[in-house]
């Protein structure tokens, strides 16, 4: 075992390492240091240079934070790790270089492929042979299958790939048939690395947060393979969920028919896990996508529910929690490793630039400022780091023992909160910990007399909604109950208003729709969300048919292509999982899903875990647009679904958290 862990480093080395050798022989170039005054020896002998020797003919680009390392989809298989151009610009005070590195992406498709494939054979074998065999049935045609779908999104999203393919015509079809053999290859591969492994998925799961896996140039996830297998084994299975896919299917032909006209939109750091064109072809990818996710989400939780185990789990999120930490930090302090660390994890966006995690503004406020370290989001790692926390939590309360690796996991998960910012997961964690050691202690404080605790808030929450609306409401609720409206009418340009706009303008004739909506704008505010759902208000134009079913799963097309707005100048999500999934797949199946969550949160109302751990996820995706990201989209669903089945109350003699 020691000499195969060797030899799988070895070999990881190699092939990380000689792709930035790639010298030109042929010729001796004097390579100059880059300055502002004069690059035209890049002009001029473009990929004729490695990027090793860019290096070392100019070390200061390694740690010195105007240098930025960019790869280069569309350049040729022989410019692969070469500088294929360097670009000098002027930002304020500041020069920045901005060096183009080579790498084609047919090469990355292989290169990362391998990397990964490599990376997962890590993750330890299946005890059980049983679990093999189960997961065998209709492999080769899965294969053949899964190749097709992702060429097919390639034909889907062409639009996005002509800039990234270089020398390749997505018109012919040679070009597919070219990508559907790299595509088997690594499918193939890949599959049969996960499926000798397969009973360890979950336990590993953390490290998706690590290595992301998409690859340079696509919009494709590699790590998704793993649900697509297995969702397209229980559609050929013949699971049995008849409810959903007759549900979905219905859905699915009114996304379809409703996919009219074409909008484009950038995928920037949702890359991977959205659609980049409002049309028929895509849509009808990412509806068989999501279909497949969320089977395959589930197969793989049947599965392997009886092998799961919290101690491995744990160790696994403390690994990860001070990787990403450590990985962020240099990638925030040398400039060649935020480029590697973006390539060879397979990252949405590059690292974060900010050298130290501890800055403040500059303004009269002094504001922590947010660090997101190498994820995209910085709110999201932040829920990231307190899911750490929480899962260590129930599991050191109830085995009643804490590792070195478990000291590692809280430092930097609690630091990494901090870093991020985000303060609704640390009063979360803060309350969670308070309430969940208070009962597994014993204290005065019972279950019983906390759901009384509970039903008294929300009864005394409910008179206070109304109370203040009474004639002595003060302005200051009126101004907090009207912020949403107030941006939504700021952003909106007066020859464009949406139909969502004047659908919630037309609440103040209704006074049961004016409170509720009021309720929600308060909230919005107090969470510091009301710009962000105001752009969302002014921008969002839906049928009445879109309004209630959605216009098709991870499609962002419409809300961002139908109706300009005046919106600020950076980019800005709708800043809540709620207000997305309501453009995906629309209020009715969003209503609906509230109800089977209300429903869990009631039967499993003795499962203390359960409640703690819904609750911080509910809240958090409220606020947050975690679940439009892979990772927690993948963690969250499969997790929500061990918790919650799992039959044993934290007052049994045995609970599920004490592994």
């Amino acid at each position: 075992m020691k000499t195969r862990k060797i030899t799988i480093f070895v070999l990881l080395v190699i092939v990380v390492v000689i792709p930035w050798f790639n010298v030109d022989t042929s010729n001796d170039y004097s390579i100059p240091k880059v300055s502002q005054e004069d690059t035209s020896f890049f002009e001029v002998y473009p990929c004729k240079i490695s990027l090793t020797e860019f290096i070392l003919s100019n070390p200061e680009s390694i740690y010195q934070n105007h240098f930025y390392f960019r790869p280069d989809n569309r350049s040729s298989i022989k410019c692969f790790g070469r500088v294929s151009g360097v670009t000098v610009l002027q930002k304020g005070l500041e020069t920045q270089f901005f060096i183009s590195v080579g790498t084609s992406s047919l090469i990355n498709l292989l290169l990362q492929g391998l990397i990964w494939t490599v990376l997962f054979s890590l993750i330890p074998k299946n005890k059980e042979l049983g679990t093999i065999k189960e997961t065998l049935r209709y492999k080769n045609l899965i294969i053949l299958l899964i190749s097709y779908l992702l060429t097919f999104s390639i034909y889907a999203e062409s639009r996005f790939y002509e800039k990234n393919m270089y020398l390749l015509d997505l018109q012919e079809i040679k070009s597919y048939l070219l990508i559907y053999s790299i595509f088997i290859l690594l499918v193939k591969n890949f599959v049969d690395i996960f499926l000798s492994r397969s009973e360890n998925i979950v336990n590993y799961s953390p490290y998706i947060y690590l290595i992301t896996g998409l690859f340079s140039g696509f919009n494709l996830s590699f790590l998704a393979v793993v649900f697509l297998y297995y969702g397209f084994q229980s559609y050929l299975t013949g699971v049995k969920n008849h409810v959903f896919n007759y549900a979905y299917l219905i859905i699915s032909v009114w996304w379809l028919f409703n996919s009219r006209g074409s909008a484009f939109f950038n995928v920037g750091k949702l890359r991977g896990f959205t659609s980049s064109i409002f049309e028929f072809n895509a849509n009808l990818y990412w509806i068989i996508f999501t279909y497949l996710l969320i089977k395959g989400i589930w197969r793989i939780y049947s599965l392997n529910k009886k092998s799961f185990n919290l101690s491995t789990f744990t160790k696994n999120l403390s690994i990860t929690s001070g990787l990403l930490l450590l990985i962020g930090i240099l990638s925030a302090n040398f400039p060649i490793f935020n480029f590697f660390s973006y390539y060879f994890l397979g990252l949405q966006r590059y690292g974060v630039e900010s050298k130290t995690p501890f800055a403040f503004s500059q303004d009269v406020y002094e504001l922590k400022i947010s660090w997101r370290g190498i994820f995209p989001s910085s709110e999201t790692i932040g829920e990231f780091y307190g899911l750490c926390i929480l899962f260590l939590l129930f599991h050191i309360v109830n085995s009643s023992h804490i590792s070195r690796l478990n000291y590692i996991g809280i430092f930097a998960s609690s630091l990494g909160l901090y870093f991020s910012d985000n303060r609704t997961s640390i009063v979360l964690i803060f309350l969670s910990t308070l309430i969940y050691v208070s009962i597994k202690n014993g204290s005065n404080l019972k279950l019983v007399k906390l759901k009384y605790v509970g039903l008294i808030a929300v009864i005394f929450s409910v008179i206070l909604i109304f109370a203040t609306q009474s004639s002595s409401f003060t302005d200051s609720y009126k101004f907090m109950s009207d912020a949403i409206i107030s941006k939504a009418y700021i952003f909106k340009k007066e020859y464009a208003i949406s139909s969502f706009t004047s659908l919630i303008s037309g609440f103040e004739s209704s006074n049961v729709s004016s409170t509720v909506f009021g309720f929600i704008s308060v909230i919005g505010y107090l969470l510091n969300r009301s710009e962000m759902w105001g752009i969302f208000v002014a921008r969002y134009n839906p049928t009445y048919s879109e309004l209630l079913f959605g216009s098709g799963p991870l499609n962002f097309g419409q809300l961002y292509g139908e109706v300009p707005v005046n919106s600020p100048d950076s980019f800005l999500l709708p800043h809540s999982s709620i207000l997305s999934y309501l453009v995906f797949i629309g209020l009715i199946p969003l209503v609906l899903l509230l109800f089977i969550f209300l429903k869990d949160l009631y039967t499993n109302r003795d499962n203390l875990e359960f409640l703690i751990f819904s609750i911080f996820i509910f809240i958090n995706i409220f606020k947050n647009d975690s679940m439009n990201y892979f990772s927690p989209f993948v963690l969250y669903a499969t997790f929500y679904l061990l918790v919650k089945n799992k039959k044993d109350s934290i007052f049994s003699k045995k609970s599920f958290f004490e592994q």
